[in-house]
């Protein structure tokens, strides 16, 4: 009868190790794919870095070139009215050419050039709310990435279900046993 003993207590404790064993797998694998999401979500920080950086050179240039332009644009209506006045300059008499003709000419030029200049600040608006939209497009995209990286994580092993599976072992190798015995 003691063989049967220790054949029933050694299937407990063979039991007991398989939960434990069980519990310990499931927790080195949680702590894996915490450690790979983490990874990931470094890459993804580092890659939206990247971008950002990029995006704000890309911004500066822009910026850049819209203030070379109005430089321009101011240069250009000065060269024009100065073109317009030489011009009545040169036709002679004590002033030259004036009149309504004159202050016409001058108007339609300051006109145009400002509303060149007008045409340039909207479209630098609109080139700005461009790259703050994109800005946190980068940044969403990233959270998104991000919340892909840690959801469907394994919470490791069962302390308590563990528990549960080695108590179960015991009352079904004590029914076992008692079951043996008659």
């Amino acid at each position: 009868m003691a063989g049967m003993e220790a054949l029933y207590a050694a299937q407990f404790l063979v039991n007991a190790r398989t939960a434990q064993h069980q519990f310990e797998v499931a927790e080195l694998e949680a702590q894996e794919q915490r450690r790979q999401a983490n990874l990931q979500a470094t890459i993804n920080n580092k890659l939206a870095y990247n971008a950002h950086l990029n995006l704000n050179e890309q911004q500066t240039l822009e910026l850049k070139k819209l203030g070379f332009d109005k430089f321009e644009l101011h240069k250009s209506i000065r060269s024009e009215k100065a073109k317009v006045e030489a011009i009545a300059a040169s036709f002679g008499g004590t002033f030259g050419q004036q009149g309504q003709s004159y202050d016409a000419t001058l108007m339609n030029i300051s006109r145009h050039g400002y509303n060149a200049l007008a045409r340039k600040d909207f479209n630098y608006k609109i080139l700005k709310s461009d790259f703050l939209t994109r800005h946190k497009n980068i940044q969403l995209e990233t959270e998104s990435k991000n919340n892909q990286a840690f959801s469907g994580l394994s919470t490791g092993g069962s302390i308590a279900g563990t528990g549960l599976q080695i108590a179960g072992s015991a009352i079904n190798t004590a029914v076992a046993y008692k079951t043996g015995i008659k």
